[in-house]
């Protein structure tokens, strides 16, 4: 597969993924935390801009 080619396939899958994951809200953000982005309380992870985690 070409470099064009493999470009093309992977925009593709990408384009797949997004189409599914955004049919809804609540979709969207399962995802989004699903993919590390966002905790379960709707916050940014830590890697993305979000608060440090700290011992209790």
């Amino acid at each position: 597969m070409t470099a064009e080619k493999t470009r093309a396939a992977i925009k593709k899958m990408i384009e797949k993924h997004t189409k599914s994951v955004t049919v809804s809200r609540k979709k969207a953000r399962e995802s989004l935390i699903k993919e590390g982005f966002y905790t379960a309380e709707g916050n940014l992870t830590e890697e993305y801009g979000g608060e440090e985690k700290t011992a209790a």
